[in-house]
């Protein structure tokens, strides 16, 4: 008799307290914070560095209609960060739910669909429309990526607890994970830029 009773009120134990340490046990780690802020940064860089010298020329070449200008790949990559800080927003906004973290799929292979040199089609709400000129585009980047870094050092929120949706097989993605993908976009494109620099027609 005394073992069913210590057995119903363990249980009753795990059924009241279990809950409260799953939400107090966070997934994203100091690590995975310093992983994100560090490349979040070292891509900002890299772009800036790329970038800061050019001439209006420059800017704006294009080495056939079919082609972005370096100015347009500032652009699109400036309305991703747009993009990105508002899912991330609304989804932060919806209970933390650790258990999808079992479905989530490992940084690697983020970063292995963003190394991928065959084309990717834009989303209608990134294609850059090239009305900004030379540094404007620059500026528009850095505003955004600014935000995004600060966010990600300041936030207190478990990145790996709160998912975003996703067509396909995927489903749901981390905010973590959506983070990943989105240094990894700007390191794309960053091979993209080399590539118009590379290009014959490229102005010196």
């Amino acid at each position: 008799m005394k073992s069913i009773f210590t057995g119903i009120l363990l249980l009753f134990f795990m059924m009241v307290f279990q809950p409260i340490f799953c939400q107090t046990t966070k997934l994203w780690t100091e690590k995975d914070r310093k992983y994100l802020v560090e490349n979040l940064e070292r891509t900002k860089h890299l772009i800036v560095r790329e970038t800061k010298d050019l001439t209006d020329v420059q800017w704006s070449y294009r080495e056939d209609s079919t082609k972005w200008s370096i100015a347009q790949v500032l652009e699109h990559l400036g309305l991703y960060e747009r993009i990105f800080a508002q899912e991330a927003d609304i989804m932060l906004s919806i209970p933390a739910d650790p258990l999808l973290d079992s479905l989530s799929k490992p940084d690697a292979t983020y970063l292995e669909w963003m190394g991928d040199p065959s084309p990717h089609k834009a989303e209608w709400n990134a294609e850059p429309l090239g009305f900004m000129k030379g540094k404007d585009n620059l500026e528009f980047f850095l505003f955004g990526r600014d935000h995004i870094i600060a966010f990600i050092q300041n936030t207190t929120y478990d990145l790996k607890s709160h998912f975003t949706f996703r067509w396909g097989d995927e489903k749901r993605r981390s905010i973590h994970s959506l983070m990943v993908v989105h240094f990894g976009h700007t390191d794309r494109h960053l091979r993209q830029i080399h590539q118009i620099k590379a290009s014959g027609g490229y102005p010196l």
